[in-house]
């Protein structure tokens, strides 16, 4: 009873292993990563003007502020 349990476990690891040879490759699978890399180089490449850079840092302060104000407002009224 013991032996066939282990012959039929070894049947099966055997069956999933040996099935995994049988796929093939995709395309996702040959160009995994290379997205990143190319977002990466095209940063470096196309480098943003100064006065952009400090205008969306600006908005995005100002956006930041603006989330915590309101959430201020939210807690004090909550409170009441």
């Amino acid at each position: 009873m013991l032996t066939r349990c282990f012959i039929l476990i070894g049947l099966i690891a055997t069956l999933l292993i040996s099935s995994g040879y049988g796929v093939k490759e995709t395309m996702l699978d040959r160009n995994w990563g290379k997205s990143f890399e190319l977002a990466k180089s095209n940063q470096i490449l196309n480098k943003p003007d100064e006065q952009v850079t400090e205008t969306n840092i600006g908005k995005y302060r100002g956006y930041s502020e603006k989330q915590t104000s309101n959430k201020l407002e939210n807690s004090t009224i909550q409170s009441k």
